[in-house]
Formats: C-alpha cells, sequence, structure tokens
C-alpha cells in the first residue's frame, strides 16, 4: 500500500511508498543535506528515457551511476558479472519488467536483488502490488519525494559497503 500525499514517513518493504507523490524532478533540485557516503556504483533501469536521465543527473554527484533503458539489457549485464551497490528499477517495464528481474536476480546474484528499489508509475496491476507487498525492498510511487528516495539510496549503498 502506497504512502499518502502527507506521509513523510519513508517506509520500506511492504508497507510501501517512500513518501509523497509530490516532487517531480527538476534539474535545479539535489535533495536534502545528508552526511557523506562513500561513492557507491548506481544503476538505474527505466524506459522512461527522460526520467532516467534525470535521476542520472540526481545521483551522478555522489554515486557512479550507470543508466539503461531496457531491464533485458540490465539483466544481461547483470548476468554478465557487473555489481551494484544499488539498482534504482521501474517496476513496469516492456519486455523485462522489474518483477521479472527481480525474480531472475534471486537466482543467480541474490545480493543484487536485496539492493533494488523499485519505481513505479502508479498505475499497477494486482499481481504487482503483492510483489511489492511479498518483498522487503524499498519503493516509491512517481512521482516521488526526491529528499526520501536520495535517503534510500545512500542506505542501500551504505549496507553494501560501496564497493
Amino acid at each position: 500500500m502506497s504512502g499518502g500525499p502527507d506521509d513523510e514517513t519513508p517506509s520500506s518493504g511492504p508497507a510501501g511508498s517512500g513518501g509523497p507523490g509530490a516532487g517531480a524532478l527538476g534539474a535545479g533540485e539535489t535533495g536534502a543535506e545528508a552526511p557523506a557516503v562513500r561513492r557507491g556504483r548506481l544503476l538505474i533501469i527505466d524506459d522512461e528515457v527522460v526520467f532516467s536521465g534525470s535521476l542520472r543527473r540526481l545521483f551522478s554527484n555522489e554515486h557512479d551511476v550507470t543508466v539503461v533503458n531496457r531491464g533485458n539489457e540490465a539483466l544481461g549485464r547483470l548476468r554478465g558479472g557487473e555489481r551494484f551497490d544499488a539498482i534504482l528499477c521501474d517496476l513496469l517495464m516492456p519486455e523485462v519488467t522489474g518483477v521479472e528481474l527481480y525474480t531472475e536476480l534471486r537466482q543467480i546474484a541474490p545480493d543484487q536483488a536485496d539492493c533494488m528499489i523499485f519505481l513505479t508509475g502508479g498505475a499497477f496491476s494486482e499481481s504487482s502490488q503483492r510483489f511489492l507487498d511479498g518483498v522487503s525492498n524499498r519503493w516509491f510511487e512517481k512521482p516521488c519525494n526526491l529528499d526520501l528516495l536520495r535517503a534510500a539510496v545512500r542506505e542501500v549503498v551504505v549496507r553494501n559497503g560501496g564497493r
């Protein structure tokens, strides 16, 4: 279940969204200042090219960012041995969905599945909701609160040690 528009408390796993839906990505937005963390490797997987480019700009000052716009490409890179400290992944994409990517990673690289944070445009199926309710991974509804998203990525990078 998703957090409401006035919910400022980040939640994780089955509790739902990382916070309010307000806050579309803007070129000048930097998010809240937080303690510096070691630079991590961040993979962004989203079929919306403009949105993924905005996320790249948002996170590139803190992390080494790789962006792919197809789930197949991400899966190929991960199957090939590339590893990341955090993965932001759109839930609904053509060809390979975020759910399918997560399921495959549970088999081939469980540590990578654990570092996934899901993004959703809000219009998703009952099966997608069951998936989100069944995993402990954080998820955010687009447009999301950028401060909370940045905090979630920092938390996952710190947990994974900033490779």
